[in-house]
């Protein structure tokens, strides 16, 4: 671990740092992360463990998503991106967790793996308009796309890795197993969905993106204070801001994941000209004051 630290620090000095692109720093920190798995580093904690601080800015984030986009289609292996920041214990535990066995294999055999760093919740947008849904609610979110079709492999299921810290290794194996059991490709005809439920998802990503706008709003709020937080500024009323955003992008995905359930049971019936009732979310409290 003291090896680590080394790297790491080395690679933050000003002088480095400025002189590294983005994918360049990610490269090297990952190698980093690389090295200490294969020296027995696999067996450190999901927490508090430096290798899980890989979500550096980039100059280019959608270029370096096109880039592993082809890489994954060239090695018949599906894009694993993690959208996250090294602020997050829940983004550190994922990045970190990936490079321990008994993960790494499944991960380095199906995956292509990008980490994007969504800064204090007001980058990553770009990445977001390539790859398609709305918004990422949590960090990490992870985006498993599919490298030939661009389809989302987990779009039913992206949002869970918001806790990642209290998700166990042995699930986190199932999860991306079952996830890679798809295969690039397999999700290319959509035909099969029929109309009546590719009406009411439609339907369902509308309802999303309409909150996704509400919680870009809420990002450009928070961001600045979560900054001026991190750094041992905290701001007047940070800790209930902070919370009423947290209660606002956990419940969203969890209401979007049950409507799409609901519609894909609905329709399995037989229903037809389903409506669906949608939830309806209170405002933020800055948006009654003003």
């Amino acid at each position: 671990m003291w090896m680590m630290k080394a790297i790491m620090g080395f690679l933050r000095l000003p002088g480095i740092r400025l002189k590294l692109k983005g994918c360049i720093y990610r490269t090297l920190a990952t190698l980093s992360v690389s090295f200490l798995v294969a020296m027995g580093a696999a067996s450190a904690s999901s927490t508090g463990d430096s290798s899980g601080e890989l979500f550096f800015p980039s100059d280019d984030p959608v270029a370096e998503l096109e880039q592993t986009r082809q890489s994954a289609r060239a090695n018949d292996r599906l894009v694993l991106v993690i959208m996250g920041a090294n602020w997050c214990h829940d983004s550190r535990a994922l990045a970190s967790r990936i490079y321990q066995q008994p993960l790494r294999p499944i991960i380095e055999s199906h995956y292509e793996t990008l980490f994007v760093d969504v800064g204090y919740l007001d980058q990553g947008s770009e990445v977001i308009k390539a790859l398609g849904p709305p918004v990422y609610y949590a960090t990490p979110t992870v985006l498993i796309v599919d490298p030939v079709s661009g389809n989302l492999v987990n779009a039913d299921n992206r949002h869970q890795w918001g806790s990642a810290d209290t998700i166990s290794m042995e699930d986190s194996v199932a999860y991306f197993r079952l996830m890679a059991s798809a295969g690039p490709g397999a999700l290319e005809n959509k035909a099969a969905e029929g109309q009546e439920l590719r009406k009411l998802l439609n339907e369902i990503d509308a309802f999303e993106q309409t909150q996704a706008l509400r919680l870009y709003a809420a990002y450009r709020v928070i961001g600045p204070m979560l900054r001026a937080y991190k750094e041992g500024n905290p701001p007047d009323g940070f800790d209930d801001y902070w919370n009423e955003v947290r209660v606002f992008r956990l419940q969203v995905p969890m209401d979007v994941d049950e409507l799409r359930r609901e519609a894909r049971n609905r329709t399995a019936a037989g229903e037809q000209n389903i409506q669906l009732n949608y939830p309806q979310y209170a405002a933020f409290s800055w948006e009654t004051s003003q």
